[in-house]
């Protein structure tokens, strides 16, 4: 039986799935789904509610895959600026 899917609608709920997935784990966070009362539909906050966990706040989330490459790839930029301004 395949579980069903979080409804992730931007980067926040993306990074508020991966923080319930890393605290509950990714199959039970996809349980919880089905649990969802009434007609609310399948966001972290509402999975999160299900499972009777608080999402902490936007900057203690954990960051996307994504986001650290570019973090990287900037810092990467920074360094070959700064060397270039050295020589």
């Amino acid at each position: 039986m395949e579980l069903p899917e979080p409804e992730l609608t931007n980067d926040r709920a993306k990074r508020e799935w991966l923080w319930l997935c890393q605290k509950v784990g990714e199959k039970r966070a996809k349980a919880a789904i089905a649990r969802i009362p009434g007609k609310r539909r399948a966001y972290p906050l509402n999975i999160a509610r299900v499972l009777g966990v608080e999402l902490p706040p936007p900057e203690e989330l954990p960051r996307l895959p994504e986001e650290i490459k570019a973090s990287r790839a900037k810092g990467r930029q920074m360094f070959a600026e700064v060397r270039k301004l050295l020589k």
